[in-house]
Order: structure tokens, then C-alpha cells, then sequence
């Protein structure tokens, strides 16, 4: 079974003595269709895992209601960025980028002729815990969808790292939506993208961090990247939330920081 992030993080925070989080439930969602084939289609990707161009500015770790958003060249090499983010382990994208950022991957979807071009800008942000929901509602995703128009972005991919970065890119594709782009989110965690219910999910059961596959598996992550960007043509209703055939292969378990001084101070 998916692990049950909601429970797992409610149980948390009632051992801290906080009052129950009051997570975004969706009982429908928006849904634009695609414009045009994919094969003809413009796709830009969005990550939410700290990571920067090498020349850019660190993320901080522990960000809080950070709107911070870097526009990224689609030309940045894979061994261009780094990542700075407490809330996942990221071992695996300093590694390889492409398990969370897939650039490279979605470079070569292009050059197959399943997408028909790489969008000319990219996009980090939305990371860290962000608790302002109507400021990102609001503001900054109807931004970030105006720049998507600027790019004549047909599909955007959103990656989310973490558990709360899964409720942020899911309200961030349904803005997106509402402004006439298509979108579609690869989660981690089922249960909240269930909850917050994006335009169309695939969900992939692997680690927080992993996205797209292991570090090193070219092929693995590309099919996932496919079967994502096949998503935009096949849902045809809102909300769907489809999961995805692979299979991590091992257990694992939630990996999670808690970074407030209540709860360092019992480490």
C-alpha cells in the first residue's frame, strides 16, 4: 500500500501539540484539454525540490513561505544545478538530476517526436513549507501561468519533492488550468494528491526524491516521463489520478524533517 503521508504527518504533529493541519480538500478540479497533439505540443517542467542553477543563489533549506521562482534555461547541463532543500532527501538529484528535474529526459522525449518542443524556460520553485495558499492562488501561479503564455507553453509537468510541496504544485496546476494550460502532476504521495486534487496526476510509488526513477536509469525515468505527458491526451475527465505500472522493487520509509525548534529540541 502507498504510504499514508496524511496520517503519518497528523500523527507527528499532534505529538508536537500543534492543533490538526488544515489540509486543502478538492471535490473537483479544472480541466483544460490539450490544444493540440502532443506531438505537437510545447512542454515546460516545474520542480519543487530546492534545486538552482550553480550560478544562481542557494535555495534555503528550510524555507517558509519562500515565493521565490527561477526561471531555468532549457539549455542548462545536467551537471549544472544544485539542490538545497531539508524536507526530502535529495541524494539521489545530486546524483542525477533527471530523478527529479528531467530535463535531459524530456531534451530526448523531444528529439523522438513524442513532445513537439521543449519549452524555452523552465521552473524551480514553490519549495519549502508554503502555508500562505491564497497568496500562492492569488498571485504567484497566475504569474507563473502568464509566463507559460509568454513561452506558448501547451503542457506544464509539475514535480513535486515533499510532503507539503504536493499540496502547493497541486493548487499551482489547478490555477494553471483555470488560466488554459494543461498540466499534469508526477506525486509521491498519493493521499494528497488525492486531496488537493489536481487537473490529472500520475502517481508513482517511489521515495520522495525519486520521482522519475533511480539515479543512472535513463530508460526508467523516460517511460515514466512518457506515460506523465501520455496523461495530458488519454484522462478525459478532471481530478483523474492514474497510478503508475512501476515498481521501486524494496521498502522504504517516510523521509521526513521536521525543522521547527519544538521539535528539534527533542532530537
Amino acid at each position: 500500500m502507498p504510504i499514508a503521508y496524511i496520517e503519518h504527518l497528523n500523527r507527528l504533529y499532534r505529538s508536537l501539540g500543534f492543533p490538526p493541519y488544515d489540509w486543502t480538500v478538492n471535490l473537483d478540479a479544472p480541466f483544460t484539454p490539450l490544444a493540440r497533439p502532443l506531438d505537437r505540443c510545447t512542454v515546460a517542467l516545474l520542480t519543487t525540490g530546492g534545486i538552482s542553477r550553480r550560478d544562481a543563489a542557494p535555495w534555503n533549506p528550510d524555507a517558509r513561505n519562500d515565493f521565490r521562482l527561477d526561471a531555468i534555461p532549457a539549455d542548462t547541463p545536467a551537471d549544472g544545478f544544485q539542490v538545497h532543500d531539508n524536507y526530502y532527501d535529495h541524494r539521489a538529484a545530486r546524483a542525477d538530476i533527471d530523478c527529479q528535474f528531467p530535463l535531459t529526459r524530456l531534451a530526448e522525449l523531444a528529439a523522438g517526436r513524442v513532445i513537439g518542443a521543449v519549452a524555452r524556460r523552465h521552473w524551480s520553485g514553490f519549495m519549502g513549507r508554503i502555508y500562505k495558499r491564497s497568496e500562492v492562488v492569488e498571485v504567484h501561479a497566475p504569474a507563473l501561468a502568464a509566463s507559460l503564455r509568454e513561452d506558448d507553453v501547451d503542457l506544464l509537468v509539475l514535480i513535486p519533492a515533499c510532503p507539503l510541496d504536493h499540496q502547493t504544485a497541486g493548487l499551482v496546476a489547478r490555477v494553471v488550468e483555470e488560466h488554459g494550460i494543461a498540466t499534469v502532476m508526477i506525486a509521491t504521495a498519493r493521499d494528497l494528491a488525492a486531496c488537493v486534487r489536481p487537473p490529472r496526476t500520475l502517481f508513482v510509488d517511489h521515495p520522495m526524491g525519486n520521482a522519475l526513477g533511480r539515479a543512472g536509469d535513463a530508460a526508467g525515468q523516460r517511460a515514466i516521463l512518457a506515460r506523465a505527458l501520455a496523461l495530458a491526451v488519454t484522462a478525459t475527465e478532471p481530478g483523474v489520478l492514474i497510478d503508475d505500472p512501476s515498481d521501486w522493487g524494496a521498502p522504504f520509509e517516510v523521509f521526513y524533517k521536521e525543522t521547527t525548534r519544538e521539535y528539534q529540541s527533542r532530537k
